[in-house]
């Protein structure tokens, strides 16, 4: 009996449903990219392009943030730049870093992705409401700006 609990404990968690979830959106994204000029790009190449947040981030953060070698956001950074979709700049402040800012094609891409995010969360609205969808991103703001503000002090 124990590890029926146990099983449906880990099944059950936050962290499994997020990641179900997640996995749901990304493969709803891919379908809908199916048919765009960035159709070809690869899982990596989107999660390193989601992970810049529409701003300019330095290999070095976005490496932390990804949770892989500098080498591999390296990597996956000059595909991007070959599909005109981020450029890379050196900073004033800092020579030594490299900054990965999106192009006016990515800021295109950005728009493709906004919409496509829209269409995702319509869907979720019709499987669990509206309502619930509002109230799970106001509570997953609240928490995120709870944890922005322990990691800054």
């Amino acid at each position: 009996m124990h590890e029926k609990k146990t099983e449906e404990v880990l099944r059950n968690s936050l962290k499994a449903l997020l990641r179900d979830t997640l996995d749901w959106i990304e493969a709803e994204q891919s379908k809908l990219l199916k048919d765009s000029s960035f159709a070809s790009a690869n899982n990596a190449e989107i999660k390193l392009f989601a992970a810049l947040r529409g701003q300019s981030r330095s290999i070095s953060e976005l490496s932390r943030y990804l949770g892989v070698s500098r080498q591999a956001v390296h990597h996956t950074v000059h595909k991007l730049i070959e599909k005109r979709v981020v450029e890379l700049q050196h900073p004033e402040s800092n020579k030594r870093d490299k900054l990965v800012v999106i192009s006016a094609k990515g800021r295109e891409v950005q728009a493709l992705t906004a919409k496509h995010f829209k269409t995702i969360e319509s869907k979720m609205a019709i499987n669990i409401g509206r309502d619930k969808v509002e109230l799970l991103r106001e509570q997953l703001l609240k928490n995120r700006a709870k944890i922005d503000k322990q990691t800054q002090a």
